[in-house]
């Protein structure tokens, strides 16, 4: 039996990169599936996935920054499966931007994927979970925790969710609400395109030398995995915490 046997898991960002290994895991650790994104192919092409797996799983077409798209997400997972257990806010947008250069567009639409996102997908499972416990899993970056100042908006936006975990975790703590945050170093869309035609091959070389694990981490086995930790019976006691999941990448966090 699955850590997750019989536990209903919402996860938004599950069409592409690090969301479809999170799915996976989730899936292979017995949670049945409620998955958020905005394109319905890539959703579909991960509940194929999943369906291959015998697992149970749900497509919610919407965008996370409308909050009646995510209160009609929520409510159609938990009529199909029942209460949330654990709510994992994956979905984000970034563009790299110095802080000179970030424009109000650049910032308004990164706050409300990532931030307002994260806030209305907590509220709409904030009500069973108050009733019933549950474990929060927000993804911040470790760009954010050493402030790469080519990644400005996007930084601004993933400290919010930093502080918006932390808030939670002491306000939800007594109803039996978990609320950590992850900083993965793994393939999603940007960070792949980055890796793939911005940096040479050299470029490449070193990057990879500067991780002390020499490799990305992988979607699935090392990100998902976590995520099945912290929703797990292993995680029960830790919350309010910033886990960077990066091979000892990041050098500076506080």
């Amino acid at each position: 039996m699955g850590e997750l046997e019989g536990k209903v898991a919402f996860l938004t960002g599950a069409g592409r990169g690090v969301g479809v290994g999170i799915a996976l895991a989730l899936a292979k650790a017995g949670a049945a599936v409620g998955m958020m994104g905005r394109t319905k192919e890539t959703l579909e092409e991960t509940k194929a996935k999943l369906d291959a797996l015998g697992a149970k799983s749900l497509v919610c077409v919407g965008d996370v920054s409308k909050r009646e798209d995510v209160d009609r997400a929520v409510a159609a997972t938990e009529q199909a499966f029942g209460p949330i257990w654990a709510l994992v806010n994956n979905a984000y947008y970034s563009e790299r931007t110095q802080v000179e250069d970030i424009t109000e567009e650049d910032l308004d639409i990164s706050l409300r994927i990532c931030v307002h996102g994260a806030l209305f997908t907590m509220q709409a499972c904030f009500p069973s979970m108050k009733e019933h416990g549950g474990r929060i899993i927000n993804f911040g970056s470790g760009g954010s925790t050493m402030g790469l100042p080519e990644l400005g908006a996007y930084n601004i936006s993933k400290e919010a969710i930093r502080g918006l975990t932390k808030t939670a975790a002491m306000g939800w703590g007594k109803y039996g609400i978990t609320v950590n945050n992850i900083c993965p170093l793994a393939p999603s869309d940007a960070y792949q395109y980055w890796f793939d035609e911005m940096l040479d091959d050299e470029g490449r070389r070193k990057h990879l030398e500067g991780i002390p694990l020499r490799r990305m981490g992988d979607p699935e086995k090392d990100i998902g995995a976590t995520v099945v930790f912290l929703a797990g019976p292993g995680g029960g006691y830790i919350t309010s915490r910033t886990l960077h999941l990066d091979g000892g990448n990041c050098y500076y966090d506080r």
